[in-house]
C-alpha cells in the first residue's frame, strides 16, 4: 500500500515540472506564420515582438477582429534572427485571396 502511494505521488510531481523551452538558447528567430490565421500568427510570435500589419489589398483597412484575418506574407522571412526587428505581416480577410 505504501509503495503505491509513493509511486502515485512521484508521478503527480513529475507532471508539475515545466516543459523544456521550445527553442535552444540563442537569437530569437522569426517563425513561419504566412498561410496561418492572424490569431495563430500572434500566438507563434514572442509576446514582446513588435508587429505591424499591412492590408494585402492596399486599402489601408484596420484589423479589428484578428480571427477574421489571415497572413499572406511576412517580413522578415521564417528562420531569420529577429534581434528586436519588428515583424510586418501582410493580411487579408479570411474569405479573400492573397495578392499575387
Amino acid at each position: 500500500m505504501v509503495k503505491r502511494i509513493v509511486t502515485t505521488s512521484l508521478l503527480a510531481l513529475t507532471c508539475l515540472v515545466p516543459a523544456a523551452p521550445a527553442q535552444a538558447d540563442g537569437p530569437e528567430r522569426m517563425p513561419q506564420v504566412a498561410g496561418q490565421g492572424l490569431v495563430s500568427a500572434y500566438q507563434a510570435l514572442n509576446y514582446d515582438t513588435s508587429v505591424r500589419l499591412r492590408d494585402g489589398r492596399g486599402a489601408g483597412r484596420h484589423v479589428l477582429w484578428p480571427a477574421r484575418w489571415k497572413v499572406c506574407a511576412q517580413s522578415p522571412a521564417a528562420g531569420t534572427p529577429m534581434q528586436g526587428t519588428p515583424a510586418t505581416l501582410t493580411v487579408v480577410k479570411t474569405h479573400e485571396d492573397c495578392p499575387a
